[in-house]
C-alpha cells in the first residue's frame, strides 16, 4: 500500500504548513518547488487536542481562497493544498469531515473550472498512487459533483465516469460483480459468492509482489489450514494474461481457484498489483486493495468466528 508517514503532522499540528514551503526553504534537485495558492491556516494555540485542532482546520482551510473565481488555478498548487487539507481528516470526527466536504463542494458546484480541478486534486490525494490515504467515499463526492456539472465538457468526464463505475462496483460493504474466468485447463469458470469467506488476488504470476503474496498465503500455517478445511477460499486471477500463462499457474496450491480474465479490470477497482480483495460470507467487500498480511488477518479472523 502507498502511504506517507503522517507522524510529523500528529506531532506538530499547530505548525501545519505546506510541503512546498519546506521545499522552498531547503531546495534540492529532486524536489519540485510548488508555490502555495494561499497561506495555509494554523490552528489557534488556545485550541487543545488533536481532534479539535483538526476539526478547526477542516472548517477554515479554504477561507483564504476565492472559490467563486472562475479562473484556472495552478493544478500542482491545488493538489498540494488538497493533500494538506485531507490530512486532518485522519483525526477529525466523521461528521465534521462530512460537513467540511459538503461546504467545499457547495462552494464550487457552480464553478465548472474549479469543479474539475478539485476532482483532479481529490484523485491525487485520495485515490492515486501518491495519496496520503485512500478514501473512496470522499473522492467519489468530488467525482459526482464534477459529473453533475453541466459546464464540464463531456470528454473531460469520460475517465471519471469509468472510475465512478469501478468504485461504485466495489465499495466496501457492497456486493461486487460476478465474473467469468478461464482456468489453466481451458474451461470457463464463474466467480460468484458461495457463503465462504474468499480472498481474491488479482495479479500477474510474473510479478514479484504477487509471488510474495502467494508464498505468504501458502506457507502461513493458520491461513493455509483454514483453506484446507474449506473455511476460506482463495482465488487468483491473472488480469493481463500473455501467451503461456497457463503453465505459470501450474505450481499454485491445489485448493486454490486459479485462472485468467482480461475483462475483470473493467469491473473491479484494481489500482495495485497485486490487488487483493476479501469477500465476506454475504458476498460483500470486507476489504479491498489491502496488503496480503491484512487480507489474511481479516479473512482468518472472520472464518474463526
Amino acid at each position: 500500500m502507498k502511504r506517507r508517514n503522517i507522524l510529523a503532522y500528529a506531532l506538530s499540528l499547530t505548525a501545519l504548513t505546506a510541503v512546498s514551503t519546506a521545499a522552498t526553504a531547503m531546495p534540492r534537485q529532486d524536489v519540485i518547488v510548488v508555490e502555495p495558492l494561499f497561506e495555509y491556516p494554523v490552528a489557534p494555540d488556545d485550541i487543545e487536542g488533536l481532534t479539535p485542532k483538526s476539526e478547526w482546520l477542516l472548517e477554515h482551510f479554504w477561507d483564504a481562497l476565492d472559490l467563486k473565481d472562475r479562473q484556472t488555478v495552478d493544478q500542482n498548487a491545488l493538489n498540494d493544498a488538497f493533500s494538506v487539507y485531507v490530512a486532518p481528516m485522519r483525526f477529525a470526527d466523521a461528521d465534521k469531515t462530512d460537513a467540511s466536504v459538503t461546504r467545499l463542494i457547495q462552494s464550487i458546484s457552480k464553478n465548472p473550472t474549479l469543479t474539475l480541478q478539485f476532482a483532479k486534486a481529490a484523485e491525487e490525494a485520495l485515490y492515486g498512487p501518491r495519496a496520503e490515504f485512500w478514501n473512496d467515499d470522499i473522492f467519489l463526492r468530488f467525482v459526482d459533483n464534477m459529473l453533475a456539472c453541466k459546464g464540464v465538457r463531456k470528454e473531460r468526464k469520460a475517465r471519471y465516469e469509468r472510475l465512478r463505475t469501478l468504485l461504485g462496483n466495489t465499495r466496501r460493504g457492497s456486493v461486487p460483480p460476478e465474473f467469468d474466468y478461464t482456468t489453466p485447463e481451458g474451461k470457463i469458470s464463474h466467480y460468484s459468492p458461495n457463503g465462504v469467506i474468499t480472498v481474491i488476488e488479482f495479479g500477474d504470476p510474473d510479478c514479484d509482489d504477487c509471488r510474495h503474496a502467494k508464498l505468504k498465503m501458502d506457507t502461513d500455517i493458520r491461513f493455509s489450514s483454514l483453506v484446507d478445511r474449506g473455511k476460506v477460499n482463495v482465488l487468483f486471477i491473472n488480469v493481463d494474461p500473455a501467451e503461456g500463462w497457463q503453465s505459470k499457474l501450474s505450481g499454485y496450491p491445489a485448493k486454490w481457484y486459479v485462472g485468467a480474465s482480461d475483462e475483470v479490470g473493467d469491473l473491479y477497482d484494481l489500482r495495485e498489483t497485486p490487488s487483493i480483495y476479501v469477500i465476506d460470507r454475504e458476498g460483500r467487500v470486507a476489504a479491498k486493495n489491502v496488503d496480503v498480511n491484512t487480507a489474511m488477518q481479516i479473512a482468518s479472523a472472520a472464518a474463526e468466528q
